[in-house]
């Protein structure tokens, strides 16, 4: 169901054939009335009818300015509604970016401690060995360790 009527073509036709034929039977009655020779039925007859169309067309433009005024309030609230709709968009954007960054920066941080863990595993594993030459390497696994994350250290 549209919100608006619209006046068809077809309506605006029949109102012309409707006043030509009101025009036409008002121009017949008034030549009755007042006889044939009468001059001044015709005038009153076409200015009656002039006046008429006039009015309608009057009206007509009427209607299409409301249409035009309706269509561009409604363009105006559907402008207003987009701009808020890309306004959220772009706020979802940023707050789906920092979030992004954070998993990312908490996954990159997981990994290290991951790597630290491991080789810190390892180099003790390789201090439990019987070959003097693997224990030694141990150490210096450690000791990079050590050198490489400070944070990692002991304290005394």
């Amino acid at each position: 169901m549209k919100p608006y009527e619209e006046l068809s073509t077809r309506a605006i036709r029949w109102g012309a054939v409707a006043l030509l034929a009101v025009a036409v039977a008002l121009a017949v009655v008034l030549l009755l009335f007042f006889g044939p020779e009468q001059r001044e039925a015709i005038k009153t007859t076409g200015t009656i009818a002039l006046g008429t169309g006039g009015g309608v067309a009057l009206w007509l433009a009427a209607r299409r300015q409301r249409a035009n005024e309706i269509a561009l309030n409604q363009k105006h609230i559907d402008q207003q509604a987009a701009d808020r709709a890309f306004e959220f968009q772009q706020q979802v954007n940023e707050q789906q970016r920092r979030h992004l960054d954070r998993v990312a920066a908490a996954t990159e941080a997981d990994a290290a401690a991951r790597r630290i863990t491991d080789l810190y595993s390892k180099s003790v594993e390789q201090l439990g060995s019987d070959k003097a030459p693997v224990r030694l390497g141990g150490l210096y696994a450690l000791e990079r360790l050590a050198q490489d994350h400070p944070d990692q250290r002991q304290t005394s």
